[in-house]
């Protein structure tokens, strides 16, 4: 084990403004910045912000740069109480870009980043999210003709109030901002468009694609576009967009008594009474924007007397109300229309409840001799529980501002990483125990998965699930190793294959093994011994702490 004396810059949460859209972003801060281009070589932000960064040639000793860049004004902005770590990440083999998780992003020119060289400032500019400049998630140059573009995308956490916190159900959202930059020499860049989306829950993982098309999201919901510097958004789209969520987060959302029934949903900003149709006959409802999208129709699941039916608009809220004709507990509203979400008051589940209660009884097995055994929760072991939520893995179009692609899985979000400079980063999501790679594509077709399945670590879910302390994961470029990092002390490794010196034989099958797994498990010498990021070569992982960065050479170069 290779230790290096290094005291790592660590913001801290602000105690006043906090929220799980701020633990997140603090979680998913990785302290060890790669270059996609060069495994060999880490960087770092110490405490006078100066990047600096730890690379090994052939000779297998490593080679420390105190100072590549120094950020500037790094005495006063380190004192503020809301800002977000220092991020960095490389958008070519000659770019660097840099948020200073305060107030601004900085494009450097690095040059040929094996020469230790200064770097330059290109651009810089303010950038006001919600308050702050937030971290940086990706950064991609792409060429498009005689022009050069540049993409980055930086998540930060925004406060709000009244409707938009009611649309939300939240007082806090993460907002994403997507940045373009544009330049013919590579040297003078201008911004040539904005883009914003905004999201009720905390992102796992957010990426561009390597062309600028589209943004790709996962989360326990689904996000949308709200702002565009160049196409506006309009009512109608933000509406089909919201039409399109129907798996993931309610459209509408509805109560009910035996006798009556009653439905909620939020319109779009500047509509009033005027601009709405509502047709309410014995059998359907019809609810829409006149001359515009249409938001609710179809047969309802029972009549209703048309005469005692109501609706009222206040603010964007609006309210329907229907009074049925024959008393009874409704499945749906509209017949074929998933995206309501009923809503059960006190009185409708001691309802359910008394109709249920010949079902239930008051004695554990009541009828232990009964073909059908009763199912025991304790035979569960924590790695097969599901997430509530879910998965959604969603592909948002920065021109069309829609969702064109979209899964929802119940498969947990493990890690991400980089596996291919040219590509964006893999993420690992566990499939029963074990952990499947998926790569997303560079060209991505209307009617395809934009992901590919490109690797498996066996079992990895399953050994995740038992670590209660666990930070960090992350494998190898080659997916032969994996770990995972508790947030003090300990890393385990995983190693896929390790030829054996003795011959094995499969007891049932009788057939050799020539491999094996294997797992050892690291034991931090180092104080204070909380670890702040972890990252995984071919050969090395290095491990970032407070006051050092340690480097375990895993396997020799060949």
């Amino acid at each position: 084990m290779i230790m290096i004396e290094i005291n790592i810059d660590v913001a801290k949460p602000s105690e006043n403004n906090f929220s799980s859209h701020h633990a997140k972003l603090f979680s998913i801060h990785n302290h060890v910045f790669t270059d996609p281009w060069d495994d060999s070589t880490i960087y770092f932000c110490d405490k006078e912000w100066n990047i600096g960064s730890i690379s090994f040639g052939k000779v297998g000793k490593p080679v420390n740069c105190d100072s590549h860049f120094q950020v500037p004004d790094a005495s006063n902005l380190r004192l503020k109480p809301s800002r977000f770590n220092v991020t960095l990440m490389f958008p070519s083999q000659t770019l660097a870009v840099i948020v200073n998780g305060a107030d601004t992003i900085y494009l450097l020119e690095t040059g040929e980043r094996h020469s230790l060289n200064k770097w330059k400032i290109l651009f810089k500019e303010s950038v006001h999210v919600a308050g702050q400049a937030g971290v940086l998630l990706d950064s991609v140059q792409w060429i498009d003709g005689e022009n050069r573009r540049l993409e980055c995308l930086l998540a930060s956490v925004e406060e709000v109030e009244g409707e938009v916190k009611e649309k939300h159900r939240s007082p806090w959202i993460t907002v994403l901002s997507w940045i373009t930059w544009i330049s013919v020499d590579g040297k003078q860049w201008n911004v040539e468009r904005t883009r914003s989306l905004e999201g009720s829950r905390p992102i796992d993982y957010a990426t561009l694609d390597r062309q600028g098309q589209a943004v790709n999201i996962v989360a326990a919901d689904v996000y949308r576009m709200t702002e565009d510097s160049v196409k506006p958004i309009d009512v109608g789209e933000s509406l089909e967009d919201t039409a399109g969520q129907d798996e993931s987060k309610s459209f509408y959302t509805w109560s009910q008594t035996e006798s009556d029934l009653s439905v909620h949903l939020t319109i779009p900003d500047g509509l009033t009474k005027a601009n709405l149709n509502i047709d309410i006959s014995g059998t359907r409802l019809e609810v829409s924007v006149k001359n515009g999208i249409e938001m609710v129709k179809g047969n309802l699941h029972a009549r209703v007397q048309v005469d005692a039916c109501t609706w009222t608009l206040d603010g964007r809220r609006l309210e329907i109300f229907l009074q049925k004709v024959e008393e009874s507990l409704w499945p749906t509203v509209i017949v074929g229309d998933s995206r309501g979400e009923l809503v059960m008051s006190p009185e409708l589940i001691d309802t359910i409840h008394a109709r249920l209660a010949h079902l239930t009884s008051e004695d554990w097995n009541p009828n232990p001799d009964g073909k059908e055994k009763p199912y025991n929760s304790q035979m569960l072991e924590e790695c097969d529980a599901l997430d509530e939520e879910g998965t959604i893995i969603m592909r948002i179009d920065g021109d069309l501002h829609q969702i064109t692609h979209k899964i929802i899985a119940n498969n947990q979000f493990l890690f991400s990483t980089i596996l291919t400079p040219d590509k964006a980063p893999a993420i690992c999501l566990r499939h029963d125990v074990d952990g499947f790679l998926w790569q997303l594509s560079n060209t991505v077709l209307p009617a395809q998965c934009p992901w590919e399945h490109v690797g498996v670590l066996n079992a990895f879910g399953y050994v995740l699930a038992s670590k209660q302390q666990k930070r960090f994961s992350s494998c190898s470029p080659d997916m032969s190793v994996a770990a995972i990092a508790d947030s003090q002390r300990h890393i385990y490794l995983y190693k896929q294959e390790v030829s054996v010196l003795t011959p094995l034989r499969n007891r049932k099958t009788g057939q050799q093994i020539k491999s094996v797994a294997k797992q050892q498990v690291l034991s931090l010498d180092a104080s204070p011994d909380v670890i702040l990021g972890i990252k995984l070569t071919n050969s090395k992982m290095f491990i970032a702490t407070e006051q050092k960065i340690l480097v375990y050479v895993m396997k020799t170069d060949e």
